[in-house]
């Protein structure tokens, strides 16, 4: 589930002319490109990023060939990977800041960088990509990456979102009659599924729904399930069964207007399930009062059972220490994701609490904001301007 697309902005221009009464020109904004894939979790961070920073930008909409899955170490810096036919054209003049994210866009935004000459600054994110940091000027992980600490490396609790207080304020009076006169509060239950660590089985879903049936009742308020683009059929239907009072949303791929910011700008308390980091991102954003609602984990693939126990060596520090942090930092290996660490940290801020029946919602701390990790990218961009 993702927030609306925001349209493309026009290439920069110069903010002032140079005219006969002033002897120098205001700068112009920098030249800001966001390399983009078709993956709407990524597409949101990078856009959100962009938007903090205050520049204008240009959307490059990337297709991939299957030479994609070759791993990036091979790739390099190249475009072997792109479909140009079905890609946005990279051309000069090239951009002072590339902002992406994921490993499919990390060997082009490279291959940008080497094409300006250096000038460009590369901006990545995620954990498959931001991993090597020695690639990029700057890689931006979250904590619950669990990868070590680098001088290129910002490490957030939380990803961007394009989530803002005037989009907010926008969704609402777009979508007024989302919860048709519900009792209030009005508990809005956003939905994600089954993902490569973590399982929504209906069983799950129909556990959950009872439960939050009751706790809204139990607050005097209402019920209502939002489900995305994750959510299966059969979670759809254990979520009527299970909250049969409850008001249900159900996300389809040919919906032409999503109502999601609605949902988060007209519910009094958020409860979100704990597998999704964007969900729970920009629910936080929405300055709610916020669950995070346990979603179990799959059993560890041998791989990932490798990946915790090089993490845990490289911790341990000593020569074997030691390399187990090369391989890290090189790429080789990739630590497992853990979302209990970005739920404990939220929790620990008091963004938001653990789902427990009979829990009384609490008003949220202040989100730490974008306002350090966009001050960090326009000193990259300041530093390289001649």
């Amino acid at each position: 589930m993702s927030v609306v697309s925001i349209p493309a902005s026009e290439p920069c221009q110069p903010a002032v002319q140079e005219t006969a009464d002033q002897d120098t020109a205001a700068a112009p904004a920098p030249r800001v490109w966001l390399l983009l894939d078709d993956r709407p979790g990524h597409v949101t961070q990078v856009v959100g990023l962009a938007e903090a920073l205050g520049w204008p930008y240009e959307r490059k909409t990337l297709a991939f060939t299957r030479l994609n899955r070759i791993s990036n170490r091979l790739l390099g810096a190249s475009r072997l990977s792109l479909d140009t036919a079905r890609s946005a054209e990279l051309a000069p003049p090239w951009p002072d800041l590339v902002i992406a994210m994921g490993r499919r866009t990390a060997p082009i935004a490279r291959w940008v960088k080497r094409r300006s000459g250096g000038h460009t600054r590369l901006v990545q994110l995620g954990r498959k990509a931001a991993n090597v940091a020695d690639g990029f000027d700057l890689a931006v992980t979250c904590t619950h990456f669990q990868l070590p600490d680098h001088p290129k490396r910002l490490q957030v609790l939380l990803p961007p979102t394009q989530v803002t207080a005037a989009r907010l304020d926008a969704a609402a009076a777009r979508w007024p009659d989302l919860f048709d006169g519900a009792a209030r509060p009005r508990v809005a239950l956003l939905v994600g599924g089954t993902t490569a660590h973590h399982k929504l089985s209906a069983e799950t879903a129909g556990r959950m729904a009872a439960a939050l049936q009751g706790f809204a009742e139990g607050l005097g308020g209402s019920l209502t399930c939002v489900t995305s683009r994750r959510s299966r059929a059969a979670v759809e239907e254990a979520l009527r069964q299970g909250a049969p009072h409850a008001a249900l949303h159900c996300w389809r791929p040919d919906q032409q207007e999503n109502p999601y910011l609605g949902y988060l700008a007209q519910a009094d308390v958020l409860v979100v399930t704990g597998e999704s980091e964007s969900m729970l991102a920009e629910a936080a954003a929405a300055a709610k009062p916020l669950f995070i609602y346990p979603v179990p984990a799959r059993r560890r693939s041998l791989r990932a059972r490798f990946a915790g126990w090089v993490l845990a060596a490289s911790r341990r520090g000593g020569g074997l220490g030691g390399i187990c942090e090369r391989l890290i930092q090189g790429g080789w290996v990739v630590p497992p994701r853990d979302l209990d660490l970005m739920h404990r940290g939220m929790i620990e801020a008091g963004i938001a609490q653990p789902f427990a029946e009979g829990g009384a919602p609490k008003q949220p701390a202040p989100l730490p904001d974008l306002s350090l990790l966009a001050a960090r990218v326009r000193r990259l961009v300041e530093q390289s301007a001649p």
